[in-house]
C-alpha cells in the first residue's frame, strides 16, 4: 500500500464512484422520451428512477459487510461487473418493466461499488486531515456527478437514442476495472466478521415495500396492493430492528442510534439527497414539457447545481476548520432551503436566471453539507468496520434520494390532479376543439398529456399545452415548498444537535 500514491488511488475510486452517481440522474432527462418510446406512465417513470435507488439502498448494508469480511477491492470489482452487465442489458430493454428490472440489477451493482470506494479511502488515508480532504473530494465527485448526469444524458439524447445512456457505461466500467486491479490495494476487517443474511433480507424487503407504499398510495389510493405493501413494510422493518438488537454481528448495530452525532448526520444525509434527487426528478420534465427545452438544453440547465456542489464540497473541509462544522452544515442547509423556496415560484415563462439561480443555491448548500455529514457518520464507527459505516452513509443517502423522488413525485402528481380540472374549466372555449381522448390524457399526467398533445397541430395544441403546464407548475410548487420546509427543519435540528467541530475521523 505504501508504494501506491493515496491520491492516485483516490482518482480511481472517484472514477468508479462517478459512474454510479451519474446513473442516479442521467436517466432523468430521458423520462419524456421513455414515456413516448416505451409507453411508460408516471408511476412507471418513477420506478425507472427508484428501482435503481431502492435496490441500491436495500443491499448496501449487506454489500458493505461482505466487503469488510472478504475484501473491499473484491467487492468493488464484483459491483462493477454487475453494474456493467445490468447497464448493457438496460440498453436492449423493449418495455418499461424490463428496463425497471435492469435498473434494479444496476442498483445491486452500485451497492457493492459505493461503500467500497469510501471504506477503501478510509483505509488508505490514515492522516486525519488528509482523510478529511479526501472525503471532501469524494463527496464533491458523488454530488457533482449526480448533477452532471442530466447534462450527459441530454447530450447523448441530442445525438443518439436513449439506449446510449446505458451503453456508455460498459466501456467505462472496463477501464475502471483495469485501474482498480492495478492500483487499488485489498483490505478487510482482520476479525473476519460473520455475515447477517437475515438482516439483509428483512431490510431489503422492508425498504422496498415502504417505497412502494409511498409511490402507489397517491396513484391508487387504499387498495389491496397498497395495504399489503404498507403491512409488509411495517412488519419487515420492525423485524429488522428486533433482529439487529439480537444478532451476534448485526448489519446495522442499533446502539449507533444512541450516538447523537451519528443520528443527526444520517438524517442530514437523507435530507439533502432527498431534496437533490426529488428536484432532479421533476425539473427536467418542467424544462422540457413546460418550457419546451430539448433534453440537452435541460441537462445544461443543471450546470449551476453541479458547479456549486463541486466547488463547495472541495472548500467545505477548509471552511469547517475555520468556522466550525455546525456553522457550515447549518449554512448549507439554509442555502438548500432558500434554493427550494425560490424554485417554488417558477412559472412556465420564468427566465433561466430564476432556474439557474435557485438550483445554484441548492448546489452550494449541498456541497457544504455532504462532506461534513459523511465525515460525522464515519467518525461514529470503528475504522475496521469502515465498510459498514460507509454502507450506512451511502444507504441513507440512496434511501433519502428514492424517498425524495417518491414523496415529491407523489405530491407533484396530487397537485397536478387537483389543479387540472380548474385549469380545463378556466380554458373553456379555447380547448373546445381538442379531442376528448387528448383531454383525458392531460387529466392523467403531464407526461401522458404531452404525448397526446404532440399529435395535434401546433395552433390547436397551444391552449391545452398551457393548461397542462399550469397544472404541473402548481403541483411542483407544492412539492418544492414541502421540501423547503423539511430541509429547514433539518437545519434547526443540525443547529441544536450537530457538534460545533468535528476534529477528526476516529481511529
Amino acid at each position: 500500500m505504501a508504494s501506491r500514491s493515496p491520491w492516485a488511488i483516490l482518482l480511481v475510486l472517484s472514477a468508479a464512484l462517478a459512474l454510479i452517481s451519474l446513473d442516479n440522474t442521467i436517466v432523468n432527462v430521458a423520462l419524456p422520451t421513455l414515456n413516448q418510446d416505451l409507453g411508460a406512465g408516471t408511476t412507471e417513470l418513477q420506478w425507472v428512477v427508484d428501482a435503481y435507488s431502492v435496490l441500491f439502498a436495500g443491499t448496501l448494508l449487506l454489500a458493505g459487510s461482505l466487503g469488510d469480511r472478504f475484501g473491499r477491492r473484491r467487492a468493488l470489482v464484483i459491483g462493477m461487473v454487475i453494474f456493467g452487465a445490468g447497464s448493457l442489458a438496460a440498453g436492449f430493454a423493449t418495455t418499461a418493466d424490463l428496463l425497471i428490472v435492469c435498473r434494479a440489477v444496476m442498483g445491486i451493482g452500485g451497492a457493492f461499488i459505493m461503500p467500497s470506494t469510501l471504506s477503501i479511502l478510509v483505509q488508505v488515508f490514515t492522516d486525519p486531515r488528509a482523510r478529511a480532504q479526501a472525503i471532501g473530494i469524494w463527496a464533491a465527485v458523488a454530488g457533482a456527478a449526480v448533477a452532471i448526469g442530466p447534462i450527459l444524458g441530454g447530450l447523448l439524447l441530442e445525438y443518439t437514442t436513449w439506449h446510449a445512456i446505458f451503453w456508455v457505461n460498459p466501456p467505462l466500467v472496463v477501464l475502471a476495472l483495469v485501474a482498480t486491479l492495478a492500483l487499488v490495494p485489498e483490505s478487510r476487517d482482520p476479525s473476519r466478521p460473520k455475515l447477517d443474511p437475515l438482516g439483509a433480507v428483512l431490510s431489503t424487503i422492508g425498504l422496498v415495500a415502504f417505497v412502494v407504499t409511498v409511490i402507489e398510495v397517491p396513484d391508487q389510493g387504499i387498495t389491496p396492493v397498497t395495504i399489503a405493501s404498507t403491512i409488509t413494510a411495517i412488519v419487515f422493518l420492525a423485524a429488522f430492528v428486533w433482529w439487529e438488537r439480537r444478532a451476534p454481528r448485526p448489519l446495522l448495530p442499533m446502539e449507533l442510534f444512541g450516538n447523537r452525532v451519528f443520528t443527526v448526520a444520517i438524517i442530514t444525509v437523507a435530507l439533502v439527497y432527498g431534496a437533490l434527487m426529488g428536484v432532479m426528478f421533476f425539473l427536467p420534465q418542467f424544462l422540457q414539457l413546460v418550457q419546451g427545452d430539448t433534453p440537452l438544453q435541460s441537462g445544461i440547465a443543471m450546470l449551476p447545481a453541479a458547479g456549486g456542489l463541486f466547488l463547495a464540497s472541495l472548500f467545505s473541509p477548509r471552511w469547517a476548520e475555520r468556522f466550525g462544522t455546525r456553522r457550515v452544515v447549518v449554512t448549507g442547509l439554509l442555502l438548500v432551503t432558500g434554493g427550494l423556496a425560490w424554485a417554488a415560484y417558477l412559472s412556465g415563462d420564468s427566465a433561466y436566471l430564476h432556474v439557474g439561480g435557485s438550483i445554484g443555491l441548492m448546489g452550494l448548500g449541498l456541497g457544504m453539507v455532504l462532506p461534513q455529514a459523511t465525515n460525522a457518520v464515519l467518525a461514529s464507527v470503528p475504522r475496521e468496520r469502515a465498510g459498514m459505516g460507509s454502507a450506512v452513509n451511502d444507504g441513507v443517502g440512496e434511501l433519502g434520494g428514492s424517498l425524495g423522488v417518491a414523496l415529491l413525485g407523489s405530491l407533484l402528481s396530487l397537485g397536478y390532479r387537483n389543479e387540472i380540472e380548474a385549469q380545463i374549466t378556466a380554458a373553456g372555449n379555447a380547448i373546445a376543439s381538442i379531442p376528448a381522448s387528448v383531454v383525458e390524457a392531460v387529466r392523467e399526467s403531464l407526461a401522458a398529456g404531452s404525448l397526446a398533445v404532440a399529435q395535434l397541430p401546433a395552433e390547436i395544441a397551444t391552449p391545452i399545452r398551457q393548461v397542462a403546464g399550469n397544472a404541473f407548475v402548481s403541483g411542483m410548487t407544492t412539492a418544492l415548498m414541502v421540501a423547503a420546509g423539511i430541509v429547514l427543519a433539518g437545519a434547526v435540528l443540525a443547529w441544536r444537535s450537530f457538534p460545533a467541530r468535528m476534529e477528526r475521523v476516529e481511529e
